[in-house]
């Protein structure tokens, strides 16, 4: 018995230490920066938003931090986990959303493989006493020691197997869900999930993008990046049609982006559409100038930026003594 029992820990120790193996050795992705950048932004959270990544956010800490990964892999010193773990020492382990390996978070990757491993030899010890209690009964023929020695074999096998296999599973599940996607890899009505449906739908959809902006400030008035692109998207559509239309269009949206930079004065977007819509509908090079140079001190994310640059050094000409 006291065999049979070491056998039984020794299959869940070496289970645990095989999962904590997958989980330290994840390939660590793409080689080039960019792609570097991604891989390694998708694995950390937003401190300020509600379940996104800094990946898909638009907050200005989600930049901010963008920026410092940037610059990390940019300098070439340290690996993919190295990055993630200077990032989660600055703000916290909270900003992961894949558990680490090591410590106290390498329960949530070892627990479910243990509970696994436990219902299966419970099951396998149920069974063996119902045979035990049938053979009271019935007559049967004695296994022979090396059938005993067998069927134990076969026993701690299934269970290793069945452990690993729930270990990779809970691996693979762990960690950021998808833009648009539950747990369960649904469509999650939730104010992170329409922002980024908004997002995706934009470039090619303003009609419906400015809708799902307007639904997330149904339930969120002071949201500022609904309130930032669905100002942006209604004055872009509006430039198509009438003065009377254009004219309000843009008090409207001058209103928005500025209680945008209300809300954060530190969230770059609002300040550079404000500086565009100023000087591209408004006239008003003076003004704009102040917004575009607010917005570049904030670092504004690159398809931000790739708008705002040309502007910058239109006024400069256009301001020049």
């Amino acid at each position: 018995m006291l065999t049979r029992r070491r056998l039984v820990w020794v299959a869940i120790i070496v289970v645990a230490a095989g999962l904590l193996a997958f989980g330290a050795g994840r390939d660590t992705g793409p080689l080039t920066q960019q792609d570097r950048i991604d891989t390694i932004t998708k694995r950390i959270a937003c401190p300020t938003c509600d379940g996104e990544s800094i990946y898909v956010s638009r907050a200005s800490a989600s930049q901010s931090i963008r920026a410092e990964v940037a610059r990390q892999v940019g300098d070439g010193v340290r690996t993919d986990d190295e990055v993630v773990a200077y990032i989660a020492d600055r703000f916290g382990g909270e900003v992961l959303l894949l558990p680490r390996a090591t410590g106290v978070d390498a329960l949530i990757w070892v627990l479910p493989v243990v509970l696994t491993v436990v219902l299966v030899m419970a099951l396998w010890l149920a069974f063996r006493r119902w045979r035990l209690a049938s053979a009271t009964t019935t007559p049967v023929q004695v296994a022979s020691p090396s059938q005993r020695r067998r069927s134990l074999a076969i026993g701690v096998v299934l269970t290793v197997v069945v452990g690993v296999a729930g270990g990779v599973l809970v691996a693979r599940q762990a960690g950021q869900r998808l833009p648009l996607e539950t747990s369960t890899g649904g469509i999650e009505d939730s104010t992170a999930s329409i922002l980024a449906q908004a997002r995706l739908a934009g470039p090619s959809d303003v009609k419906t993008a400015i809708e799902l902006y307007s639904r997330v400030l149904e339930t969120d008035p002071d949201n500022v990046e609904a309130l930032t692109y669905r100002a942006w998207l209604v004055m872009l559509s509006a430039r198509q049609f009438d003065e009377a239309l254009r004219a309000q269009a843009f008090a409207s949206t001058v209103t928005a982006l500025g209680r945008a930079i209300q809300i954060d004065p530190e969230y770059p977007d609002a300040m550079c559409f404000l500086g565009i819509v100023v000087y591209r509908d408004g006239g008003d090079a003076a003004s704009a100038k102040e917004f575009v140079d607010r917005c570049i001190e904030r670092d504004p994310p690159v398809q931000v930026r790739g708008l705002i640059d040309a502007l910058a050094k239109e006024l400069d000409a256009e301001l020049k003594p």
